[in-house]
């Protein structure tokens, strides 16, 4: 093996020089805004590929599509028959008193709010228009929601942000008829749109649009609520506090598509797409465009979205409080400790290259997926790329280290063993240097093999898809297998959801100790029994089908050793072959017809019986052996009293086995469900005998099946 001081000498400088050189990377302003983009891209992706904030359903958009600006589709008597798209016809913008329809039918119709996303800064050509849309406003009060928004302006030579209403001549002097709402949508510095807000005030809307996202709304400043804001305060019944911007998290993408506005007048479309206007009963309506020609897109994580639809969104994440925080200060800084604390221990641990490398991108790999899952449970955006980036850089410089003093060692050794030898055997000797897996010679001794297997598994497999077989399995085999290693067991091999474990297998130094081996051997069925409880009470919680096992034991001799094929194709295994595993298996196949999930031989019985319950279950001539086996199945330890109607069935067995047949069917009366598919088995068998006697009797089963 390689000198610990000596790696360490080269192996750890190279580490932290390449941790050095991520940390220049960190600090470096060019390379650091690079790495900024680029985790900002990563996030992005969080948003697009993770979890997303749930689709609320009282949200709807109309849009001001296309459709609604061209109308081409519509026949004639549709356009007689609705004043509304005839004004919609004329051009754009519409007539005022198309949105004073508007409301007066999702109103009708029973809405619960409407929000235009429309300025109405200017007065009309036509007073009249106006008058009409204000008197709608008057009609449903505090159910509308008019935009506003701030405009910078350059007044003195300074920048400053003025706050835009609608025209005095649609909703008057304060107090307004409706509510107000700002809308103005505010990309980060990338121009990609991330966050909402519930209240903004001339000042944070000023350094927010220069790109100042810490800057908080302040309490002595006029609150202005945002669109999302009071959309959310009025459906929720919730006052507004001052706040700062909040980066939500997304609904699906295809979430509050849009329904073309033109729709609401045209009455077909109105009564079998809208259902009469019951689509809108208790919802909130967005209005807004969603034409090409209006150009009211931003870009956002998901693509590029209409402004209405970040509204909507916005809404959405205020209703269900989806926001995402960022990450704590220093970040990169302990990303970078955590990935040189890996890579150290890897490479101080594990001295196979290849070994190494699989760990490190596990551990990249583990790490990037925990990220997701604090997106998606904490609400957190953690960027893994400098975590990544330095576990790469770092782990170049760890393996690269270890290969070096690997190939130091392997050239000090050849030199060391190349005067003892020739040149040809030490590189063989170089090739597997400890000596492992050279031999496939064996010895025979005493060993207790254990077989189990899941009940039914095919069939219940049929029923889930791949990875829930996978996941399934893997739960109930990492269960069975602590406990037939807490019991000192050695797992020998899994066949399917069939596992083999063998005690004695490697022998200690005061000899094997068959007595021990057959009790710890019992002792890890009946805690692998307990754990299966547990399993499926777990699997009954989460609406799951229950798993049934059945194991079979025995104790006897066998070959053990390296079994498999030599160089070049080397392949090993230490296990077990002969007569007595087949036997177990064969007893573990056994529990399918007598109904029990343990069997063992006679040979394990005698070594279990003071300590615990042991129930004769027949005697049996197993398929490839003549000579017949005794059967037990183990109830319970010793110290708990024995189950009521056991002496019965104990005694009905042996009346069978004696040739009593008359006997033992009365016997089976007093068992007391006791081993009911044992009772019943033998039921079945002993009316058969009555009704047809044997000729000659052994009380032999034999078994035709595997």
């Amino acid at each position: 093996m390689v000198d610990s001081t000596s790696r360490n000498s080269i192996v750890l400088p190279m580490i932290l020089t390449a941790a050095a050189l991520v940390g220049l990377l960190f600090l470096w302003p060019t390379t650091s805004k690079m790495l900024g983009t680029r985790e900002r891209l990563q996030l992005d992706e969080l948003h697009r590929f993770s979890k997303r904030a749930p689709t609320q359903n009282d949200i709807i958009i109309l849009g001001i599509d296309d459709a609604s600006l061209k109308l081409d589709g519509l026949w004639p008597e549709d356009l007689e028959a609705a004043p509304a798209l005839q004004q919609m016809k004329t051009q754009w913008p519409w007539p005022r008193s198309v949105w004073a329809a508007l409301l007066d039918k999702l109103f009708a119709a029973g809405a619960g709010q409407v929000f235009l996303d429309l300025t109405f800064k200017s007065p009309s050509a036509d007073p009249s228009q106006d008058q009409l849309l204000a008197a709608a406003l008057k009609r449903h009060g505090e159910k509308v929601l008019l935009g506003t928004k701030f405009e910078r302006l350059r007044i003195g030579g300074q920048q400053t942000s003025e706050h835009i209403l609608p025209h005095e001549s649609v909703i008057g002097s304060p107090p307004f008829p409706c509510r107000l709402g700002v809308m103005s949508i505010y990309p980060e510095q990338d121009n990609i749109w991330r966050s909402t807000y519930t209240t903004i005030t001339a000042s944070s809307a000023e350094a927010i649009a220069a790109g100042d996202y810490r800057v908080v709304a302040t309490p002595d400043e006029e609150q202005h609520p945002s669109v999302a804001g009071a959309l959310w305060s009025y459906s929720a019944g919730v006052s507004l506090e001052p706040s700062r911007q909040h980066r939500i998290q997304f609904c699906a993408e295809d979430a509050y598509q849009p329904i073309s506005m033109m729709e609401v007048f045209v009455p077909d479309l109105w009564k079998h797409n809208l259902k009469d206007g019951a689509l809108f009963a208790g919802k909130t309506v967005l209005v807004g465009a969603t034409s090409s020609d209006h150009q009211d897109y931003h870009e956002t994580p998901l693509g590029r979205l209409a402004g209405v639809q970040i509204h909507a969104h916005s809404l959405a994440a205020l209703a269900t409080q989806s926001f995402v925080g960022d990450e704590p200060n220093g970040w990169r800084w302990y990303c970078l400790l955590a990935a040189t604390l890996i890579t150290w221990l890897v490479s101080n641990l594990i001295r196979r290259p290849l070994v190494a490398l699989v760990l490190l991108l596990a551990a990249g790999f583990g790490f990037d997926r925990a990220m997701t899952w604090i997106f998606d449970q904490q609400h957190l955006e953690l960027p893994s790329l400098p975590f990544l980036l330095a576990l790469a850089a770092t782990g170049i410089g760890g393996l690269t280290g270890g290969m070096i003093t690997e190939l130091q060692e392997s050239r000090r050794m050849q030199r060391l063993l190349a005067r003892y030898t020739s040149p040809e055997l030490v590189r063989e000797m170089m090739k597997d240097r400890q000596g492992l897996y050279t031999t496939l010679g064996g010895v025979e001794r005493p060993v207790t093999i254990f077989f189990s297997d899941v009940r039914g598994f095919t069939s219940l497999s049929e029923q889930l898809s791949a990875g829930e077989v996978v996941a399934r399995l893997n739960e109930y085999l990492g269960v069975m297998v602590a406990e037939i290693i807490q019991c000192r067991g050695l797992v020998d091999k899994f066949i399917g959801d069939a596992v083999m474990a063998v005690w004695g297998s490697i022998q200690p130094k005061h000899g094997p100790d068959e007595r021990a081996n057959a009790q710890v051997a019992v002792a890890a069925c009946l805690a692998m029994r307990r754990a299966l409880t547990k399993l499926n009470a777990s699997f009954r919680e989460r609406g799951q089908g229950e798993f049934q096992m059945g194991m079979g034991l025995h104790q006897g001799p066998a070959v053990v050793g390296n079994i498999g094929s030599a160089a070049p194709h080397e392949k090993m295994d230490l296990t077990v072959i002969g007569d007595s595993v087949n036997l177990a298996s064969r007893l573990e196949s056994i529990t399918k017809e007598y109904g029990v999930d343990l069997v063992i031989s006679e040979a394990i019985y005698h070594q279990v019986k003071d300590l615990y319950h042991c129930c004769p279950l027949d005697l049996v001539a197993v398929k490839g052996k003549q000579q017949p086996v005794a059967i037990f199945t183990v109830i319970s330890e010793i110290h708990q009293p024995p189950p009521q109607g056991m002496d019965a069935l104990v005694n009905a067995i042996q009346l069978y086995r004696d040739g009593h047949f008359t006997d033992a069917m009365a016997a089976l009366a007093h068992t007391a469900n006791f081993l009911p598919s044992v009772v019943t088995l033998y039921q079945q068998r002993l009316a058969e005998l009555i009704a047809h006697p044997p000729e000659t009797w052994t009380g032999v089963h034999t078994m035709t099946k595997k």
